[in-house]
């Protein structure tokens, strides 16, 4: 599943104050919206996990339960152990490339199609983060995106329905490439702001792995706080296996990361010292694995980049 921040719903494009700016309606072509996404919630392994918009009554289609994170944990160790036991590299990499495959989904008036400008700033952009390069306390993972290709698809149905269970697989079949190692990222009228499948979904159904996110999200588009193009960078931090930093509260193993304080809500906005749990350190509000504003992220951890690398080693390797 992909995940990305805090409930972000769409309704016109128009934001809800409560966690994101409000947009001006004219500003956006409006969403579908969907009662069930996908018809599934992304605990049943079907479809995508997803960050929704602030004020929607979407579902958070990235949260999992207890016992969800617990058999996918289990299922990690196993697999990883026994690469270890074939004699299966499965250190830290010096540096892990993934080609990025670049699906522009617009309408027949041409909403949507984002140029080659915003593409290249976006995986830009990425590769500033995922390089630690926002700021001193921030980790580089050691994982780089290259840009492999960029299609372009014309069709009003995958452009307005990327949510749905029949309209993501009718889209993602029609278009994936590459294997496990390939990140395909969809620009589409998500109503949400992104959302993405979790490594250790791939081998169920190669075809829907990737990453889904709204146009207006990638630098320079119309979603006021969240147009600097860290959508991308939060739900392929989702595809390369981490969860929010809020999942599973206050509990002691919380997103699976020690490094991350635990935090028993997500992010809306930047509220400096923001701490929601009793144990140690305010809550990871610039993590770029919380819903905070795209201006307040500005790092990833020692701990998530040692997730990302074993997730990567067992799932996508």
């Amino acid at each position: 599943m992909s995940l990305r921040r805090s409930a972000v719903a769409v309704a016109a494009f128009a934001m809800s104050a409560s966690a994101f700016a409000v947009l001006p309606a004219a500003s956006v072509v409006a969403a579908p919206t969907h009662s069930d996404v996908s018809g599934v919630e992304c605990a049943t392994g079907e479809g995508s996990a997803a960050r929704v918009k602030p004020g929607s009554q979407e579902h958070e289609r990235n949260e999992m339960t207890e016992a969800q994170v617990a058999a996918a944990e289990k299922d990690a160790k196993s697999k990883l152990a026994a690469k270890k036991a074939a004699g299966r590299d499965v250190g830290v990499q010096a540096v892990v490339t993934v080609p990025v495959v670049f699906h522009v989904v617009y309408a027949s008036d041409g909403t949507g199609n984002v140029t080659q400008t915003q593409i290249t700033q976006q995986i830009a952009e990425m590769n500033q983060d995922y390089a630690g390069g926002e700021s001193s306390q921030a980790s580089n993972t050691e994982f780089q995106f290259t840009l492999q290709a960029v299609r372009r698809w014309q069709n009003n149905s995958w452009f307005n329905d990327p949510d749905s269970a029949s309209g993501e697989r009718a889209m993602k079949t029609a278009t994936h490439e590459g294997d496990a190692g390939v990140l395909n990222i969809w620009s589409t009228n998500t109503s949400y702001l992104g959302y993405a499948t979790f490594p250790s979904w791939y081998a169920d159904d190669p075809q829907l792995d990737g990453v889904v996110i709204q146009y207006g999200s990638l630098p320079g588009g119309p979603i006021t706080n969240f147009n600097l193009g860290k959508t991308a960078t939060h739900e392929s931090g989702h595809w390369l296996g981490l969860y929010h930093t809020f999942q599973g509260g206050c509990s002691a193993s919380n997103d699976q990361v020690a490094d991350t304080p635990a935090q028993r809500t997500e992010t809306s906005g930047c509220p400096a010292g923001k701490d929601t749990c009793p144990a140690a350190g305010v809550d990871p509000i610039h993590n770029y694995m919380d819903y905070s504003y795209d201006s307040c992220y500005n790092q990833f951890t020692p701990g998530q980049k040692a997730r990302m690398q074993s997730q990567w080693a067992t799932y996508r390797a």
